[in-house]
């Protein structure tokens, strides 16, 4: 324990130069800059875009239901009376327009991403 306190009051002390950071008074050391802030939120945002993305993409191409039961779908009475095919059909080009909005919902995740590391 002696040689745990004896390294604590070294660096704490600063007496080799290691550390010489007044702990008691940070203000002197308090930035006024936002822009660290920016960097770290457009990094989250990027990261939670990118994750919403990629649910939506991989939703359309496995062709399940994340986020609802189909089963709580109410039917319009247009769709009642459509053949299967047209059904089908419908589904067909729905799930064509979630891949795609995944994959771009992806890339503007990656993009907030990267402008996150150009902003710091």
């Amino acid at each position: 324990m002696g040689y745990l306190t004896f390294f604590i009051n070294r660096i704490a002390l600063g007496t080799d130069g290691y550390a010489t950071m007044d702990f008691y008074n940070s203000e002197d050391h308090a930035g006024t800059s936002y822009v660290p802030f920016i960097g770290f939120m457009l990094f989250l945002i990027g990261l939670v875009v990118i994750i919403v993305g990629a649910a939506t993409y991989f939703t359309a191409t496995r062709n399940f239901n994340i986020f609802y039961d189909t089963r709580d779908v109410k039917i319009t009475y247009d769709e009642q009376m459509m053949s299967d095919d047209e059904k089908a059909k419908l589904a067909e080009e729905k799930l064509k327009k979630d891949k795609k909005r995944g994959q771009i919902t992806m890339i503007v995740g990656a993009v907030l991403v990267i402008a996150s590391f150009i902003v710091l």
